[in-house]
């Protein structure tokens, strides 16, 4: 058992932690059996391809971090969407709807952020107010 898979494994519970799923329900999610992801869990067998892929199609976690811890920084072109993303979100907003909860304001703002991401390109304008009707109204 080697120190980097006992690292990976802590990565990987970490991960499991956030989502509130027992180790069973984790390896169902990610399709591998529960005696596998144990095993990667402990570090006692190194993450496959496979499992790693999965991990970035279900929840968005980098490869390279569960892999080494480090994250990865965004591109250039995806700085310009995080940036036109905030912008749309801000123009969305109404002032009295950033004053009365910045919580909210924030929560609306990450999820156009992340929306936007997924799909390489900011959010339409019309998408944007349609978010910020559920959350405000």
């Amino acid at each position: 058992m080697s120190s980097e898979n006992v690292e990976i494994g802590a990565r990987l519970k970490e991960l499991r932690n956030k989502t509130g799923l027992n180790q069973q329900e984790f390896a169902e999610t990610i399709g591998v059996s529960y005696r596998s992801y144990r095993a990667y869990e402990s570090g006692q067998r190194e993450v496959t391809t496979a499992v790693l892929t999965k991990l970035y199609d279900l929840m968005g976690h980098s490869p390279m971090w569960v892999l080494t811890g480090r994250r990865t920084s965004l591109s250039e072109t995806d700085m310009r969407v995080v940036k036109q993303a905030i912008l749309a979100g801000l123009q969305t907003l109404s002032p009295e709807a950033l004053n009365n909860s910045k919580e909210k304001a924030s929560e609306f703002l990450q999820l156009v952020v992340k929306l936007s991401l997924q799909q390489g390109a900011c959010l339409s304008l019309e998408d944007t107010k349609a978010i910020s009707r559920q959350d405000f109204e």
